[in-house]
């Protein structure tokens, strides 16, 4: 006899998505606190000088980036599986990113955390952030 799946057991894993132990984070943060920073982190992006013209050349429509970094941060965070892309091979057709736009990358995700999200959720969006960072420089820098 089969026994239907818990909801908790279909939960897609990123290799991205390590443990971060036992968490609070889905008593802090909702899933209408990521698409705060998700915004809040791409209108910051737009106005950079070095990452502002990346994303302005390479996202066609923000009404489907955005939803999909809605979706990726609460796979990431909440652990909720709505996520399903390659973020790598996306990356991938991006020419001459440097050391130094993955560097940029994190220390404005690392200020819009701060600004938007409860300090007991910081370490989540933050470690997986930094290995997210450190993964795709170590794949896509030359």
């Amino acid at each position: 006899m089969s026994h239907p799946e818990k909801p908790a057991d279909r939960l897609q894993r990123l290799p991205l998505a390590e443990s971060l132990g036992e968490s609070v984070v889905g008593d802090v943060v909702s899933e209408a606190d990521i698409r705060v920073l998700v915004d809040s982190f791409y209108d910051t992006i737009l106005a950079d000088d070095m990452l502002g013209p990346i994303f302005e050349r390479h996202v066609q429509d923000w009404s489907l980036h955005l939803p999909k970094m809605y979706r990726f941060w609460s796979t990431i965070v909440l652990r909720t599986g709505l996520y399903a892309g390659r973020p790598i091979e996306v990356h991938e057709a991006l020419p001459n990113l440097t050391r130094a736009h993955f560097d940029r990358w994190i220390v404005l995700w690392e200020r819009t955390v701060t600004d938007v999200i409860h300090p007991d959720a910081h370490r989540a969006f933050m470690v997986s952030a930094r290995r997210m960072a450190r993964s795709m420089a170590s794949r896509l820098i030359a």
